[in-house]
């Protein structure tokens, strides 16, 4: 990090997103996850929106880039999150956070099927080591609910993943001409019109419970975790550059899974320490450049 400054940012990023998979597990119960992520984001593009007309910052988008602006919202402001919130029912915070920092490696082999960069064997070892390391972390989960419905489970949140991964792609054609907190403000409205939509399409029913912990997981998630840490990364971003920044999908699973331990009762064994190392190692790797002579 260039200085104390890019220091904090970093902190406010990983501490406040490695929380949110465990705020996100405390929306479930009486509201259906597709209406707790239509809640969460209508919440978030407000304030988001809000602050950019303060700060003069909003930005208008040509027309002809709203289809990606739409594919990002679908990708990273909706349907992702969705993925993941059924998933949250039956894994631990902590085991999704993890899944999650491996959109690293989904973008690398997105680069190789959409653009044609070649794979490094770096990026090989480090998507072995990734996969390998999840089935070990994931192993007691395994065998306390059963290898089938766990299987099921699994696919949520690696789809959700995977989302996420094609909607940096989007995010990174509209940064090039486009103002990026604005693409994400407006990304933010389109995930909500799809969640609200599908809603609809489904009969599900929008109801606010009066429970505490649901609205101060809401709270969280809507203020914190995202309006406050989407503008948190994006300020890294330009300080540090995507690079760099990115690290923070390395560092917030440690978070996550500390969480976890402590309030989910999740157990350490030696198969899931390794699984843990070998799962964010293999993430590392992919970040990493090989160092030029």
């Amino acid at each position: 990090m260039k200085d104390a400054t890019s220091a904090v940012l970093l902190t406010v990023v990983v501490i406040s997103w490695g929380l949110s998979w465990y705020a996100m597990g405390l929306q479930l119960g009486e509201v259906p996850p597709l209406v707790s992520v239509s809640y969460r984001f209508l919440l978030a593009a407000i304030l988001l929106i809000g602050y950019l007309v303060i700060t003069r910052r909003l930005r208008s988008i040509p027309l002809k880039h709203h289809g990606k602006v739409f594919a990002l919202g679908f990708c990273i402001f909706s349907m992702n999150y969705y993925c993941f919130y059924v998933s949250a029912e039956f894994l631990p915070s902590g085991l999704l956070s993890v899944i999650f920092a491996t959109a690293a490696i989904m973008g690398a082999f997105n680069q190789r099927l959409f653009f044609g960069v070649a794979l490094s064997a770096r990026v090989l070892i480090g998507a072995v080591s990734g996969v390998v390391g999840l089935l070990f972390l994931s192993w007691e989960t395994i065998a306390a609910v059963g290898v089938a419905k766990v299987g099921v489970v699994l696919v949520l949140p690696f789809v959700g993943t995977y989302l996420f991964s094609l909607g940096n792609i989007f995010s990174a054609q509209l940064s090039q001409n486009q103002d990026l907190p604005s693409v994400v403000a407006y990304g933010m409205v389109y995930g909500t019109i799809i969640c609200v939509a599908l809603c609809l399409v489904l009969g599900l029913q929008f109801s606010i419970p009066s429970d505490p912990v649901y609205l101060g997981s809401l709270a969280y998630l809507a203020v914190i975790a995202t309006a406050l840490g989407f503008v948190t990364y994006l300020s890294l971003v330009n300080r540090e550059g995507p690079a760099r920044a990115a690290y923070a999908t390395v560092l917030f699973p440690i978070v996550a899974m500390l969480v976890s331990t402590w309030l989910e009762g999740f157990q350490w064994t030696g198969l899931a320490f390794l699984g843990f190392a070998l799962a964010l190692g293999g993430t590392m790797l992919v970040f990493s450049k090989p160092k030029t002579a």
